[in-house]
């Protein structure tokens, strides 16, 4: 065996993507053939029969997304792990490994997971997230991928909430910080959950839009205006106009909320002044399965 040989990660996620083997099966055969992929693709074709290639080979457009928060509200995960078939992503294996990999991401730092590097951490029974994912694509028969995950966290006051469709193909974690109490927080974050769960919008305030979008914006309406043969006097109060709904067509809080009998027609920004005035929407993470 060539033990010597340098063996990349490229080549070990190159070779894991080709033939569907473990991360660890494939840097064995990698080195044991010297580097050379072909060989080393003979070899894991030996040690693991006829199910090398086919399950890397297949598309992952089904899945399920899974979300935790901690005890105290303040932390939480997201993750979306993907497989072949509706009928496995409904399977309660494939989501209990999806929830289970969201509750070891609770703690750790905020942001985007990289999710190479996650594969390689081991769990509270030894194991490593890859040698698990392994397992189940082969219990399965299918292409389980981890797509990507992220944690959340409040600094200082604050809350997070989820939401998960009942389908499982749509989640989506919102973090509240600033003034009103903690319970207010956290049921305002889960209302803000499901109302993006249902609109996803672009950002969370008008403000934050580029002013160069606006301006882009401003001149589409303007030209539209004048082709529709607009006095001139009006076109630029015509534009202002289709701007502003347009603003509020892309950014959360001037909506009204998906739910208004429940809220009786508020808006988000209404709804976050009910639990204070300084209560803010700091972070808004959804995942949806395919897109």
């Amino acid at each position: 065996m060539s033990t010597d040989v340098k063996i990349t990660a490229a080549d070990v996620k190159a070779l894991r993507e080709r033939t569907g083997a473990g991360m660890m099966d494939c840097k064995k055969a990698l080195q044991e053939a010297g580097g050379d992929a072909e060989k080393a693709v003979e070899l894991l074709r030996v040690k693991l029969g006829n199910k090398v290639g086919k399950l890397a080979g297949r598309d992952a457009a089904e899945g399920t997304v899974q979300a935790v928060v901690s005890a105290d509200g303040t932390k939480g995960a997201i993750v979306e792990v993907d497989c072949n078939t509706d009928f496995v992503a409904r399977n309660d294996d494939f989501i209990g490994f999806a929830r289970g990999l969201a509750e070891e991401l609770v703690d750790g730092p905020v942001g985007p997971v990289d999710v190479e590097a996650l594969l390689s951490e081991a769990g509270a029974d030894g194991r490593t997230v890859e040698e698990r994912r392994t397992e189940l694509s082969a219990g399965t028969g299918e292409n389980v991928v981890i797509r990507r995950a992220e944690r959340l966290a409040v600094d200082g006051a604050g809350a997070i909430a989820t939401y998960i469709h009942a389908t499982g193909k749509v989640g989506v974690a919102v973090v509240v910080q600033g003034g009103g109490a903690q319970d207010a927080q956290a049921a305002f974050a889960r209302e803000v959950a499901l109302h993006v769960a249902a609109l996803p919008t672009e950002y969370i305030s008008p403000d934050d839009v580029p002013q160069e979008a606006r301006d882009a914006e401003l001149r589409v309406y303007a030209q539209q205006a004048e082709a529709e043969g607009k006095p001139e006097q009006i076109r630029e109060k015509i534009a202002q106009g289709k701007l502003n709904k347009w603003l509020k067509e892309i950014a959360l809080l001037p909506q009204e909320h998906i739910n208004p009998d429940k809220h009786d027609g508020k808006t988000i920004d209404q709804l976050r002044k009910d639990v204070a005035d300084d209560a803010v929407i700091a972070r808004i993470v959804r995942f949806q399965v395919g897109a």
